[in-house]
């Protein structure tokens, strides 16, 4: 898969952001944003949710994708100095 396939995509999974990516040998990975750390990690079992949405998915643009990761860990940093 490459460029030419859509990839990446971009979802909020019950507002949690996801992206699928291409992988170097056709495949492909789900990126799930941790909650606790902000950080992305693999977890397939949202792919499920990509090919058959439902009212808890919405496909993102890029740009919206970014910003709730950025919100994400904006409020993640804003917690941590608030103890």
């Amino acid at each position: 898969m490459n460029q030419a396939s859509g990839f990446p995509w971009y979802f909020a999974i019950d507002d949690r952001p996801v992206k699928v990516v291409a992988t170097p040998g056709g495949g492909m990975d789900v990126l799930i944003a941790n909650l606790t750390t902000g950080k992305l990690e693999r977890d397939m079992q949202y792919l499920a949710f990509c090919f058959e949405p439902g009212q808890n998915v919405q496909r993102l643009s890029e740009a919206e994708f970014n910003t709730r990761i950025a919100d994400l860990r904006q409020s993640l940093s804003d917690r941590k100095n608030a103890t």
